[in-house]
């Protein structure tokens, strides 16, 4: 992965571990360059930015700010002491300066309190939230990294951009290549080394383009996910796909991922 996905995935999807260039996440903290703590996650609503200078010239502080800015945070306060308290017991680090940033005060006041109040080492994390299915999606990447593996390729083909990049989103351990009909054939898709191609086929154009790839030598084990209307999974198609609701094509298209 890329420093600025494991930021993203660190911000966005709670993942609590992924590994970068210069950054990797161990459970709630942002790691630089192996060692210096530069973020710690409090909460998903709370976040804490070490305000001190890196060991060595960066810009990852200002990329966890800017994705917290994303999500309408913003510095609230500096330095709170049951903070310390949490960082000292969870990733065993003495007193830095931080920077805290939350939607507002109150929020950052109670998820400190709430979280230095709970017996961190057995993960008694109290939420009002509703059970959500964890997200491994930076941990595959991570592994796959550590692994020596390049990162999974999805080939879309005809996909709406605004529907792709939704996709990327959820997906932030893959690499995306965007074509469009009239700029591949189904032969040239080999020379990508996809591990998945997305298809438009809501019309006949994508149709016929997923079952010109499956007679192709190259897609004939290339997995094929499908975007279509029709009840009727298209000839050649592993998966078909609503084209009405993007955050659906997720798993499925994570199960055809090695």
């Amino acid at each position: 992965m890329e420093d600025r996905e494991v930021i993203a995935a660190f911000v966005h999807e709670g993942a609590r571990t992924a590994f970068g260039p210069s950054t990797h996440l161990e459970g709630d903290c942002l790691f630089f360059d192996g060692w210096w703590q530069a973020a710690f996650r409090v909460t998903p609503d709370t976040f804490a930015i070490r305000n001190e200078a890196p060991p060595r010239e960066t810009d990852v502080l200002q990329q966890v700010a800017m994705e917290l800015s994303v999500m309408g945070m913003q510095p609230v306060d500096t330095n709170p002491s049951l903070l310390y308290a949490i960082t000292y017991t969870e990733i065993a680090l003495g007193i830095v300066q931080w920077e805290v940033w939350a939607k507002d005060g109150a929020t950052a006041t109670n998820a400190i309190t709430t979280r230095a109040g709970l017996d961190a080492f057995l993960g008694d994390y109290a939420t009002d939230e509703p059970f959500k299915e964890p997200d491994y999606t930076a941990e595959l990447g991570g592994a796959r990294r550590l692994a020596g593996l390049p990162p999974s390729i999805i080939l879309t083909i005809g996909v709406d951009d605004d529907k792709a990049r939704a996709l990327q989103g959820h997906l932030v351990d893959c690499r995306f290549v965007a074509r469009t009909f009239d700029t591949i054939e189904p032969e040239m898709c080999g020379g990508l080394i996809p591990t998945v191609v997305l298809i438009d086929a809501t019309g006949p154009t994508g149709k016929e383009f997923v079952m010109e790839l499956r007679a192709a030598a190259c897609g004939r084990f290339l997995p094929v996910a499908a975007v279509t209307t029709d009840q009727v999974l298209p000839l050649g198609a592993d998966i078909a796909l609503d084209p009405a609701d993007p955050d659906t094509w997720v798993d499925p298209i994570r199960r055809l991922l090695p």
